[in-house]
């Protein structure tokens, strides 16, 4: 009787453990893999960019994962050897064929996560496990239907931490951000008058287009304006020509940026009208006339008044006249070269005597000069 008393008890066990076995068996799939990390970057246009990284069961040759957006594309998944694997999307869920991978990194894109209205989008989602999203450069939140686990600023976008659950985030975008650097005034000082260069870097930081209207302020007031197109994560120097008539000191300011420079009045000059010029000039060439009429006698009025010249004296006189009513001993010489010296000078002795010429010792020289 007691035999038999242990012989059930035995059944009774083997029992127990295979239907531990069994039940074991049966809850295995929960086990397939593990979400490691899920991240969505939210883009300016609504597009979300997914990244997840499960670990998985090398034990099986696939595992099915629960999607985040019903409708999904650019898929990318690799395994810890960067070895891409096959997948099937059926609705809202993906199965991937690990075939042995203990890492699997899962990519994919999706539109179906955002909305917009009136100007405010909208981020719906149902997370199933712990969630990071990181919405777009420059977005102001304003409305969260619950608290995040945290949040915070990375590399100027807003990341929240979202724990399991529904979420709806609004958020609402500014205009494209555009960075201004590198503010060069040159050059810091200048005469009145000349030109001044301000130019600057404005950078585009966000990823598409958009335009920027870069303002110039010159002791607060607005100096000048341009407005630039540029393409997402691209550069360009813009750059103003600035010109001031007033001497002094002047302060620059472009986008925040700030910067001086200095004016220094410009060298003293008269400036003479026109008309006055014009006077002047005929009144100096007037006098100058007269100075000269004065400083050279006329040959012809000498020559009318002396009849019984010879030649040689009509031409030496000419001559005289036409150096400006005197010259030097050496000059007249070189002139009359065919003329002996003795007889040259004898020429002029005469015409002293006859009070036509003069002469004066200038130098070392003889200078000869007609008489008015």
């Amino acid at each position: 009787m007691r035999g038999n008393v242990n012989r059930t008890l035995k059944i009774i066990l083997l029992i127990a453990c295979i239907m531990s076995i069994s039940l074991s068996t049966v809850s295995a799939p929960e086990l397939e893999y593990r979400v490691d990390s899920s991240e969505l970057t939210v883009y300016r246009d609504g597009l979300v960019h997914v990244t997840q990284v499960l670990t998985v069961n090398e034990t099986f040759p696939s595992v099915s994962l629960r999607l985040l957006a019903p409708s999904i594309e650019n898929i990318i998944a690799v395994d810890e050897n960067d070895t891409f694997l096959d997948y099937e999307v059926g609705g809202s869920n993906m199965t991937i064929f690990t075939l042995g991978a203990r890492r699997v990194l899962l990519e994919y894109d999706t539109a179906s996560l955002t909305e917009k209205e009136a100007g405010v989008w909208t981020l719906i989602l149902s997370a199933p496990y712990n969630v990071s999203v990181h919405l777009p450069e420059d977005s102001t939140i304003i409305y969260l239907n619950e608290m995040p686990d945290s949040i915070s600023m990375e590399d100027g976008r807003i990341s929240l931490s979202l724990s399991p659950g529904n979420w709806e985030i609004s958020y609402v975008l500014s205009t494209v951000p555009f960075r201004v650097s590198d503010l060069i005034v040159n050059p810091t000082e200048v005469e009145a008058g000349k030109e001044i260069t301000i130019s600057a870097r404005v950078t585009n930081i966000g990823e598409v287009e958009g335009s920027y209207t870069v303002i110039l302020k010159i002791n607060q007031t607005i100096e000048n304006t341009e407005t630039i197109t540029l393409a997402g994560k691209t550069s360009t120097t813009v750059g103003f020509k600035v010109v001031k008539k007033d001497a002094g000191m002047y302060s620059v300011e472009l986008a925040g940026l700030k910067g001086s420079f200095s004016v220094k009045p410009a060298p003293t000059t008269v400036s003479i009208p026109i008309e006055y010029a014009t006077v002047a000039a005929i009144g100096a060439i007037a006098v100058g006339f007269l100075l000269l009429r004065r400083r050279a006698p006329s040959a012809e009025k000498i020559l009318k008044k002396h009849i019984d010249l010879r030649q040689e004296d009509k031409e030496v006189i000419q001559f005289i006249a036409e150096k400006g009513g005197r010259v030097l001993e050496s000059e007249l010489r070189e002139r009359f070269q065919e003329m002996p010296r003795t007889t040259l000078w004898r020429l002029v002795r005469r015409l002293e005597k006859m009070e036509i010429v003069s002469v004066k010792k200038v130098g070392l020289q003889n200078q000869i000069e007609l008489r008015k």
